[in-house]
C-alpha cells in the first residue's frame, strides 16, 4: 500500500487515528452504546481474536 491508498481512506479512519482510537469501529460502538446502553453494568469485555481491539478500548474509555 502506497501513500495514494492511505489518502483514499474514509473520514472515520482518519478521525480515529487523530483521536487515538485503534479502529474506526470505535465510533460505531460508541453510537450503539449511546442508543442501547450495551455496556451498562458490564464489568469485563473479552475481545477474542480481535485486531486492533476497539471493543476493549471503548469499554475502558467508558468505565
Amino acid at each position: 500500500m502506497g501513500k495514494a491508498s492511505r489518502d483514499k481512506r474514509d473520514i472515520y479512519y482518519r478521525k480515529a487515528k487523530e483521536e487515538g482510537w485503534r479502529a474506526r469501529s470505535a465510533f460505531k460502538l460508541l453510537q450503539i452504546d449511546e442508543e442501547f446502553n450495551i455496556f451498562e453494568g458490564v464489568k469485563r469485555v473479552v475481545d477474542l481474536c480481535a485486531a486492533p481491539g476497539s471493543w476493549s478500548q471503548v469499554r475502558v474509555m467508558l468505565s
